[in-house]
């Protein structure tokens, strides 16, 4: 395999992955529960809007803003966070009737803003307009192709060059540079990649700024790079990437030690953060990249001087190739132990693109293996040509599995739970029903049922939910209150009628005027 064909494969791999992964699924706090529910039709004016998402939030860079029909904003006072930072909440005016949107913003703990809005109606009278979620309202998903695209290379880039980098200084500690020329090259490699990790540090900054910062202005960038973890992180990484070039070369310890707090600044901007307790998860993060950087340090180190000093590469190939397994080993350890924190159910990892490129990247890992076994035989036989073609492609796996670990670790490892929004005709009847946010626990139920034909009015409606992961769980049904018999009937409840977690059955059974009942089922997944 020739370097031209090694080339080409890398950058297939790259494109592929880039555009492969869906854009706009990046955030991770989910909201829980809305009150009022988005789509409720309340009697009076609500005296706040309470919010509770899934993890703690960041302490800055929250709000909700509640626009009437024309689009002004309503809400004027300021939005408060709970003491527990999981939920948010905005006190009200007096609202007339009519309808609102209500926009909110937040900063998860692991970094990621979210963004979204819905709808509610104040009034008996007043007829719901689904539509003002169009309202330009907010920014959420409106990122160009061409964002997303520099989004996504900046993200790789920089995971890459950081494990190169600190692979790199880490395998400089353990005296394999003992040929003198190889101290001058050693050195110039060192410079190039702390410009390249300073290089890329900064365009992930801008990046993210450019999510959370809705006008450049001082002190919106003071509250992110004080009153944030993501902005902390990033300050500290770009203050680590400045000393390198003063520090690192001149004692080992110090290179460690700097190796160490640049692994450690990187786990405090991700999905440690969102986890209790952050200590544990952060600590498993920081053996996670070591070992990564371990790894990717020395097939690199290997690969630039595989052609001048050959000899040397080969007496540094049997220290490698066994460290080089532990390395993998404990990555393996550590995937799995944080796989199994960020996830409740390991079969989530087939509702999620991050689950996904995880299983890529697990088979890609098994390549690795089997491509180090072969490496090891070779070096029995000694033949260089084979040598360095299987660490070529030993090499080319490891960048291909560092792309993918660049998008992914972005992406949100639960699957994210939808509304569930049910809507369907049967002859003269139509009918959609809604839950609202469904999650386990508290929901918004809303049944809304129209008759097409004249004179067949809508007598009742009943819904039953049911739990196919236990058949010993009977049907629960959801208490809707008795209505005046009509040609158009809503019926809507709040409660915990969704307590578990699994796969479910909704069933709707609609009874007309002349006692006909139509009984449809859809199946859903509570996440």
């Amino acid at each position: 395999m020739n370097k031209t064909v090694l080339r080409n494969i890398l950058i297939v791999c790259v494109i592929f992955f880039i555009f492969a992964v869906p854009q706009g699924v990046f955030a991770h706090a989910l909201l829980e529960k809305a009150t009022p529910a988005s789509d409720s039709h309340l009697k009076s004016s609500p005296k706040e809007i309470v919010l509770m998402f899934n993890e703690r939030l960041e302490k800055e860079l929250y709000s909700i803003k509640v626009f009437n029909e024309d689009g002004e904003l309503v809400s004027k006072s300021k939005t408060e966070i709970g003491k527990d930072q999981k939920y948010i909440k905005q006190a009200l005016p007096t609202l007339p009737n009519g309808n609102y949107a209500i926009s909110y913003s937040v900063l998860s703990a692991d970094g990621h803003p979210v963004k979204g809005s819905y709808v509610i109606s104040i009034g008996e009278g007043t007829v719901l307009k689904s539509n003002m979620n169009q309202l330009d309202v907010d920014k959420a998903g409106n990122e160009s192709s061409l964002y997303s695209i520099y989004n996504s290379i900046v993200r790789v880039l920089y995971y890459i060059i950081l494990l190169l980098a600190t692979g790199w200084i880490i395998w400089g500690t353990l005296k394999t540079v003992d040929i003198p020329e190889m101290r001058t090259s050693y050195r110039q490699w060192a410079i190039y990649l702390q410009i390249m990790l300073l290089t890329t540090t900064i365009g992930m900054g801008f990046m993210q700024f450019i999510d959370l910062l809705d006008s450049w202005t001082l002190s919106g960038i003071w509250s992110v790079l004080t009153g944030t973890t993501i902005g902390l992180s990033w300050f500290l990484s770009m203050v680590l990437s400045l000393l390198g070039f003063v520090l690192l070369l001149r004692f080992n310890w110090l290179d460690r030690l700097w190796v160490f707090m640049i692994l450690a600044v990187k786990s405090m901007n991700g999905h440690a953060m969102a986890f209790d307790p952050p200590i544990r998860t952060i600590s498993i993060d920081i053996i996670h990249l070591l070992a990564a950087a371990i790894w990717a340090g020395g097939l690199f180190y290997i690969l630039v001087f595989w052609n001048k000093q050959r000899e040397h590469v080969r007496r540094f190939l049997p220290m490698f190739s066994q460290v080089a397994l532990i390395s993998i080993l404990v990555l393996f350890v550590t995937g799995i132990a944080s796989t199994l924190i960020f996830l409740p159910k390991i079969d989530y990892l087939l509702y999620t693109p991050w689950g996904i490129m995880l299983l890529i990247k697990i088979a890609l890992v098994f390549l690795v293996l089997v491509t180090g076994v072969i490496l090891r035989y070779t070096m029995k036989k000694v033949k260089a040509d084979a040598i360095g073609k299987w660490l070529k492609i030993d090499f080319s796996l490891m960048i291909i599995i560092l792309i993918i670990v660049g998008i992914f670790t972005h992406l949100s490892p639960m699957p994210q739970n939808e509304p569930l929004v049910w809507h369907e005709r049967e002859k003269n009847i139509e009918f959609t029903t809604t839950i609202s946010p469904k999650i386990p626990g508290t929901n918004h139920f809303m049944v809304e049922v129209n008759s097409h034909e004249e004179g067949i009015t809508i007598k009742r409606v009943e819904l039953f939910l049911k739990y196919q992961d236990n058949p010993d769980v009977a049907p629960i049904q959801v208490p809707f209150s008795e209505i005046n018999q009509s040609m158009d009937v809503q019926y809507m409840v709040d409660g915990q009628y969704l307590p578990f977690a699994g796969n479910w059955i909704v069933e709707t059974r609609i009874l007309d005027s002349e006692d006909n009942e139509h009984v449809f089922s859809q199946d859903f997944i509570v996440y």
